[in-house]
């Protein structure tokens, strides 16, 4: 019985790995949030990688910035046990339109791309958030890819409502 059991717990085993290694480890989120400040307002926190602190969760362990204070170049490193090691750069900068970054984590492992859009409606902004990323063919992640869409989006929402709140008059 215990053969029998064993090996039915082989299978099934088996078979969410061979699934795992079929299913795409790329992901993508996007959400968006209407915002009382001007896009301008709004550029000032998502090109300024200190101001980022503000508004979205970083890893505290060990965080280092580096490159200039703001614009393409600026960055930190970390060192954190729950997050691992990491690079965030910002890769693009168009004053009050649009910031774009890319995340490498375990020396390139897993790489999110970013992009922060700034859409002037009139006294405001409407601010939409998208991120990319590939897990690569590990077959644990390519379950985890499937479900980016509601961790990473729910992370995202917190940090939309937290720069509304930040970069308002």
């Amino acid at each position: 019985m215990a053969v029998k059991f064993f090996s039915f717990l082989a299978v099934v085993f088996i078979s969410l790995l061979a699934v795992g290694l079929i299913l795409p480890g790329t992901w993508e989120v996007e959400r968006s949030l209407e915002m009382p400040a001007v896009p301008e307002q709004v550029f000032a926190y998502v090109n300024d990688v200190s101001l980022w602190d503000a508004w979205t969760d970083w890893p505290e362990a060990a965080a280092e910035r580096f490159g200039p204070p703001t614009g393409v170049g600026a960055g930190r490193s970390w060192s954190d046990p729950e997050f691992g090691d990491g690079v965030f750069t910002i890769v693009e900068s168009v004053s009050g339109e649009r910031v774009g970054y890319r995340v490498e984590v375990e020396g390139g492992s897993m790489i999110t791309e970013g992009t922060i859009n700034l859409d002037r409606l009139g006294d405001g902004t409407r601010v939409t958030w998208r991120e990319t990323g590939d897990f690569g063919w590990n077959p644990i992640l390519g379950y985890v890819a499937r479900a980016m869409d509601r961790l990473q989006g729910r992370e995202m929402e917190v940090g939309l409502e937290r720069l509304r709140d930040a970069s308002s008059p």
